[in-house]
């Protein structure tokens, strides 16, 4: 968290003058302000369109239809809270609502805990609209929608044109060279109009001239007549010449309309208006290219020609509303208060004043269960602001408290989560589409009371995946490494480099055959420690990084950093290795859910059984239902993964680790710990 958003935090916590109303009565147990059913209300055929089209299940569209039922009770204040265990489709829940009341003009400011997060919901949203739009102008309509905040950290470049499109500071900047660019528009399209109308008179015209002017020449020598005279154009070759002159300037400014549907509000520009730029703009450029091509031909056909290319021009507007947008500010209060769905982070919508943006209807926080409850009262003290829906879960990973006195204090606590312990309803979604069975099994039991459905397509028979040989390698797994040593290094943040070794092993062989079979294949190693995460990716390299064919993706990053993300395959290195069953925060039940739920295929863990079982945690629980299922493995019985064990602990000192496990036996020199 950043110096600037502590500022607006402390800022938005002492704004006197703040809209509390909110606030005060969310902050109460479940109500009937806060709370209201769904009706069977009918929300017009492009918002059913919109739902039927995104193949939602039946809890995705009753939590979509219950948040759009608030707006029915326009007197009262509301929350909803769609609780969105991993893989049950909450990011397409949330952009379908976003589709649906983009549609229904309903004021929104969606926020989100980071820039990233930010990001991604409004990629969503932009791919939904791409898909339901006509390819000839499917970026109409994007001037309702506005993405605020850093570009640097938002990571929105030129290769970004989707999200490019709705970012404000590129919007602004792009308004403001329109009204200058498309400075005399009506005498450029009247200019060539005018021309194609009159077209056969303006060549007789021509033609009388430039006989005049052979008149004119009679009795001067022949050299001078042939000096002076001109070759009279045949009608095409003057078509083309005199359409080419006038038309070029119009030709930049239409190719300036793509810009004017794009960044101007729907308010600003009908979408017939745009329809009949579109033809004429490809009118223009067919017809240019016709005169190229047949201009020369003594059959040349002008009314055809004519036809064709004059009335789509006819059809277009001669004026245009853009905004002269004089300073920065002016630009971006008109974005703002035109907008319909406005994007930005928790933070950032302390930015979004009354003066800026104008009366907001709803409040909509993504991954609200990371997002801090000192984080909110930004967002929820939003002038006009009546209905909020959160989306999240708070049984995976909370925000992130650095502070153990402000962890015991709940700093990190969710509005989402102090809502629950109110008593306020959470709309589950109940399907999942990401994990195969084997895997969803456990977390669904164990943090979710089986509550959690699978999805149609991951129980079929082709979403079962043997990426390497063996039953150690199926779709779940426990993989024992009985030995090693956790070293705790200067950050105190411990690593074990025997799990290391064998990590790095299975990367290998995963890798070998990606290679070999021309298998695309995503990895994802996770680790609850710095330490470890550290000691792997220096094991690794860049060896996976710098495959040009992208057929086989590497990502190693902790808990914290793979929540919201997915690998076809995940393997997880718990770390600890020790004879009294102490495991730190590896413990905390948030981030074992996340662990356990990253996989869409398959998932390894490595692990030693013997701490784990004696930690009394979730993973103790983990290790007994692995061995119940058939599913708990020695590292030592596959051959490759002894050998690189036994490499591992010739490096490292066992000495303090024998009196802790199992006596050690010598085998050809080597190490063995079976």
């Amino acid at each position: 968290m950043t110096l600037t958003t502590n500022t607006r935090i402390w800022k938005a916590l002492h704004n006197e003058g703040a809209n509390l109303s909110l606030i005060k009565s969310v902050l109460q147990a479940n109500s009937e302000d806060t709370e209201h059913s769904t009706s069977s209300r009918t929300w017009g055929n492009n918002v059913t369109d919109i739902i039927r089209s995104t193949n939602l299940n039946s809890s995705q569209e009753s939590a979509i239809l219950s948040c759009l039922e608030t707006r029915s009770f326009s007197e009262k204040t509301s929350v909803k809270l769609i609780w969105g265990p991993p893989g049950t489709g909450k990011t397409k829940t949330v952009a379908t609502l976003l589709f649906a009341l983009l549609n229904l003009g309903c004021k929104t400011v969606v926020c989100a805990p980071t820039n990233t997060a930010v990001v991604g919901v409004a990629s969503r949203l932009l791919a939904l609209i791409k898909e339901s739009c006509s390819s000839d102008h499917s970026t109409y309509g994007l001037g309702n929608i506005v993405l605020a905040g850093n570009r640097v950290r938002m990571g929105i470049d030129s290769k970004n044109n989707n999200l490019l499109d709705v970012f404000l500071d590129h919007r602004i900047g792009k308004l403001s060279k329109l009204s200058v660019s498309l400075t005399g528009w009506e005498l450029s399209l009247s200019s060539v109009i005018d021309f194609l109308e009159k077209a056969e008179s303006n060549y007789k015209t021509y033609v009388l001239s430039s006989e005049r002017k052979k008149k004119m020449f009679y009795g001067s020598s022949q050299d001078e007549l042939d000096k002076k005279k001109e070759k009279i154009l045949t009608f095409g070759e003057f078509i083309k010449k005199e359409f080419h002159n006038l038309s070029q300037e119009l030709v930049k400014k239409m190719d300036l309309m793509v810009d004017t549907y794009t960044h101007l509000p729907k308010s600003f520009i009908s979408s017939n208006d745009v329809k009949n730029i579109i033809s004429a703009r490809q009118a223009l450029h067919h017809a240019r290219a016709f005169l190229k091509k047949n201009s020369s031909r003594h059959d040349f056909e002008i009314r055809r020609f004519v036809f064709e290319c004059l009335q789509p021009l006819r059809l277009l507007p001669k004026c245009f509303r853009i905004p002269t947008l004089l300073e920065t500010e002016d630009g971006m209060r008109f974005c703002l208060q035109n907008a319909c769905i406005i994007f930005c982070t928790a933070s950032g919508a302390s930015q979004m004043s009354a003066e800026r943006t104008g009366p907001i209807e709803m409040l909509v926080v993504d991954e609200a269960a990371q997002l801090k409850e000192c984080e909110s009262v930004a967002a929820l003290q939003l002038q006009g602001l009546r209905h909020v829906v959160l989306i999240g879960d708070e049984l995976q990973l909370p925000a992130m408290v650095q502070s153990e006195v402000c962890e015991k204090a709940k700093f990190g606590r969710s509005l989402f989560e102090r809502l629950v312990l109110l008593g306020h309803n959470k709309h589950l979604l109940d399907v999942q589409y990401r994990m195969h069975p084997s895997i969803s099994l456990f977390p669904n039991m164990e943090f979710y009371d089986g509550k959690i459905s699978d999805a149609a397509i991951v129980k079929e028979s082709v979403y079962q995946k043997r990426f390497l040989q063996g039953n150690m390698f199926g779709s779940f797994s426990f993989i024992n490494v009985g030995l090693g040593k956790e070293e705790f290094g200067d950050g105190n943040s411990p690593k074990n480099m025997v799990e290391v070794a064998v990590i790095s092993e299975i990367i290998s062989n995963l890798f070998k055959v990606s290679s070999e079979t021309k298998t695309k294949m995503s990895v994802g190693v996770i680790s609850p420690y710095k330490g470890q995460i550290r000691a792997i990716q220096e094991r690794v390299g860049d060896k996976y990084n710098s495959v040009s064919d992208h057929l086989f993706t590497l990502n190693v990053r902790s808990v914290d950093g793979f929540q919201g993300g997915e690998e076809d395959v995940i393997i997880i290195s718990t770390v600890r290795s020790n004879g009294n069953g102490k495991i730190g925060f590896l413990s905390n039940r948030q981030r074992a859910n996340v662990a356990l739920t990253r996989a869409k295929h398959c998932l390894w863990v490595v692990g030693n059984q013997r701490t784990l079982t004696m930690s009394g945690s979730v993973w103790t629980k983990l290790i007994r239902e692995s061995k119940r299922r058939g599913c708990f493995y020695d590292a030592v019985d596959d051959k490759n993964l002894r050998d690189a064990m036994n490499d591992a602990m010739l490096k490292v000192d066992m000495s303090d680790v024998y009196s802790s496990f199992q006596s050690l036996s010598m085998r050809r020199g080597r190490m063995n710990a079976w």
